[in-house]
């Protein structure tokens, strides 16, 4: 049986347009059922939605041991939901808005997630 849950990322730039943190109090942490581990729950996917402006987030999911690095995901207005598929064992993902330039103002367009264990 699917599950799945949605909300939305925090308002404000957590990265500068070269991933460098500007603050973490504009991320947001999914503390969520570890991926493929037992009989419950399946594969984890992330998806992202926004409207009215594209948008730059920096993704990185812990996997019980360690963060993957922070990965920038490009989610644009004019296309549907991006989504990935999370790697085994994922139990956290950090998630946080990431400046597409210097210039880049646009940091409070809804941006909303998504997670969906199949």
């Amino acid at each position: 049986m699917p599950y799945f849950q949605t909300g939305e990322v925090p308002h404000g730039f957590a990265f500068d347009e070269n991933g460098g943190v500007i603050h973490y109090k504009h991320t947001i942490i999914l503390a969520v059922p570890a991926a493929n581990q037992g009989t419950r729950w399946g594969d984890l996917f992330l998806s992202f939605g926004t409207a009215f402006a594209d948008a730059k987030l920096g993704v990185s999911v812990h996997d019980g041991n360690k963060w993957s690095g922070i990965e920038p995901w490009d989610i644009p207005d004019a296309g549907g939901r991006v989504a990935k598929k999370l790697p085994t064992g994922s139990q956290k993902i950090a998630i946080g808005r990431w400046k597409k330039s210097a210039g880049d103002s646009v940091d409070d367009n809804p941006v909303s997630w998504l997670i969906e264990y199949l």
